[in-house]
């Protein structure tokens, strides 16, 4: 996942680990940073915030699209985007935790069910 705000990061990756289909397997504070640990770790799926300090999260994600286009993207952030650009889905910050753990879940599914060739 990457966030910049570093105790959201922190809530982020704790109520991820604590479900038990998920795992955090890294987090990172920057888009440049995101794109990186990404492109290393390979995770199904990537937690995206929208507003990162160095990139925005639409730009990791038409990066990602190239580098590794197997790896679905949950774009969050403050104004609802249209799925579109290597990204699997969106929600908007302040949203429960259960429709973030919802949307995750659907795109696990369709990253299950439809996998990407490339």
């Amino acid at each position: 996942m990457a966030e910049d705000h570093p105790s959201l990061r922190e809530n982020l990756r704790y109520i991820v680990n604590a479900e038990r289909d998920m795992i955090c397997v890294g987090v990172a504070n920057t888009g440049r940073e995101a794109i990186r640990v990404t492109v290393e770790k390979r995770p199904d799926l990537l937690l995206l915030d929208a507003d990162l300090r160095d990139l925005d999260g639409m730009e990791v994600a038409i990066r990602l699209r190239r580098l590794a286009p197997a790896v679905r993207t949950i774009l969050y952030g403050g104004e609802p985007m249209a799925p579109g650009h290597g990204l699997g889905a969106f929600v908007a910050k302040g949203a429960p935790i259960d429709e973030l753990l919802s949307t995750v879940r659907r795109a696990a599914f369709a990253a299950l069910t439809q996998p990407r060739t490339k």
